[in-house]
C-alpha cells in the first residue's frame, strides 16, 4: 500500500445512545485501494460505524476525515456528494421501479462525479449493471429478482453514485455457497475498477479470500487490527467472537494443508 495519507481515517469516534456507548474510541484509517473487513459479533457496533461515517448518525466525540476533509457533522447527501457510497443490511430497492431504473437513480443523485442528465444515467447504469451480472435483468420489475440479485443491485445502485469508498454491509448474509463465491468474484470486480471498499461480512472465507486487512469490533470498542491471518488466530478474537470450534476446524485445514 502507499505511504500516501489515508483515503479515510478515524479518531476517537464514539456515539451513544441514551446512556450506553455503542462505540468507544474507535480509531483505525482505510488506504486508498484497499480492502478493509470489518468484523465482529452482533451487537458489537459494526453497521452504527457505517452510520457514522455515511452521516446517518452523528458523533458524540471523535472525528472522521476523508483525505484532508473533516466529513463528521455532515449530511448523508453531502457526504454521499464527497464520493462515499454504502449499501444497507436490510435491501429496499424501488419497487415500482425496473432494475435500470433503480440502477440509475444512484447516477442521478450520487456523487458529484455521478450527478447526469437522464439519458447519461441510464447509459451509466447499463454499464454497472453489466459490471454486477444484472445486465440480462435489467428491464425486469424489482419485484422479480431473487434475494442474491437484490443484493447485486444494491452494490450496483451504489457504485451508479460513482463512490470512492463503498461501504458494504452484509452484502452476503443469506447466500449459500455457490452465491457467495459470485458475490465474493464481483467485489473483486469492483475493486478491480479502482473502488476501495469497507465491508462488514460474518463469512469468514469471504474476509480471509480479498481483506487486505481486519479491523475487530467488540461492544462497540477495537479489540483487534491487522492482516486477516495475523487477526483470525488471534486468542482474544477467537474467545470474543469466533469460538473455539473455528479455531478446531482452522488448526485441522492447516494439518492437512502441511
Amino acid at each position: 500500500m502507499s505511504e500516501a495519507a489515508p483515503l479515510l481515517a478515524l479518531r476517537g469516534v464514539t456515539k451513544r445512545f441514551g446512556g450506553v456507548n455503542a462505540l468507544t474510541n474507535v480509531s483505525f484509517h482505510v488506504a486508498e485501494g484497499e480492502i478493509l473487513g470489518i468484523i465482529g459479533p452482533n451487537g458489537a457496533g459494526k453497521t452504527t460505524l457505517l452510520n457514522c461515517v455515511s452521516g446517518v448518525y452523528k458523533l458524540d466525540a471523535g472525528s472522521i476525515q476523508l483525505r484532508d476533509r473533516r466529513i463528521n457533522g455532515m449530511a448523508p447527501h453531502h457526504i454521499a456528494g464527497l464520493g462515499i457510497g454504502r449499501t444497507f443490511q436490510v435491501v429496499k430497492p424501488f419497487q415500482s421501479m425496473t432494475v435500470r431504473e433503480n440502477c440509475a437513480v444512484g447516477a442521478l443523485f450520487g456523487s458529484r462525479e455521478a450527478h447526469m442528465a437522464p439519458k447519461a444515467a441510464f447509459a451509466a447504469a447499463d454499464e454497472i449493471l453489466e459490471l454486477v451480472g444484472l445486465a440480462p435483468k435489467a428491464r425486469l420489475p424489482v419485484g422479480s429478482l431473487t434475494i442474491p440479485d437484490r443484493k447485486r443491485l444494491e452494490v450496483a445502485r451504489a457504485l451508479a453514485t460513482k463512490p470512492r469508498l463503498l461501504l458494504l454491509d452484509e452484502v452476503m448474509a443469506g447466500l449459500n455457497p455457490v452465491e457467495v463465491d459470485e458475490a465474493l468474484e464481483m467485489i473483486r470486480t469492483v475493486h478491480g475498477n479502482g473502488v476501495t471498499i469497507v465491508l462488514i461480512e460474518h463469512v469468514m472465507r469471504v474476509v480471509v479470500g480479498v481483506c487486505n486487512r481486519v479491523v475487530v469490533l467488540h461492544f462497540g470498542e477495537v479489540l483487534a487490527e491487522g492482516e486477516p491471518g495475523t487477526v483470525l488466530h488471534d486468542s482474544r478474537v477467537i474467545e470474543a467472537y469466533l469460538g473455539e470450534k473455528y479455531a478446531q476446524r482452522q488448526a485441522r485445514a492447516e494439518k492437512r494443508d502441511d
